[in-house]
């Protein structure tokens, strides 16, 4: 199973720049809770619906004991959301659905 979070404000917009080129949509009105439970729908209607297991982390209400590196880099200044796959920030700023998806096919 593969794991990947979400790590962002679920009420705001990204405001910063991302690391996926663009292709995220995060220039969108969209809050990181909507781009988060599209993403979520993204896999539920993916061939690997069965392989991952996706979790958005509210960088102000969840507990961030053991997400290390995601404390790390908000803290450091990476825009917002931050993207992890089986516990490594792969992505910062945005949600691709088609960069995600290739992160975690590459580990299945």
């Amino acid at each position: 199973m593969v794991q990947v979070n979400v790590f962002g404000i679920r009420e705001e917009a990204p405001a910063g720049a991302c690391s996926c080129g663009g292709a995220c949509a995060s220039t969108a009105e969209k809050t990181m809770g909507e781009m988060y439970e599209e993403l979520d729908q993204f896999f539920l209607e993916s061939d690997l619906a069965t392989e991952v297991r996706l979790q958005f982390i509210d960088l102000f209400e969840d507990d961030l004991k053991g997400y290390d590196s995601a404390h790390t880099m908000f803290k450091n200044g990476f825009a917002i959301p931050l993207v992890a796959v089986n516990g490594v920030v792969r992505f910062y700023g945005g949600i691709s659905h088609s960069k995600i998806y290739e992160e975690v096919r590459k580990v299945c």
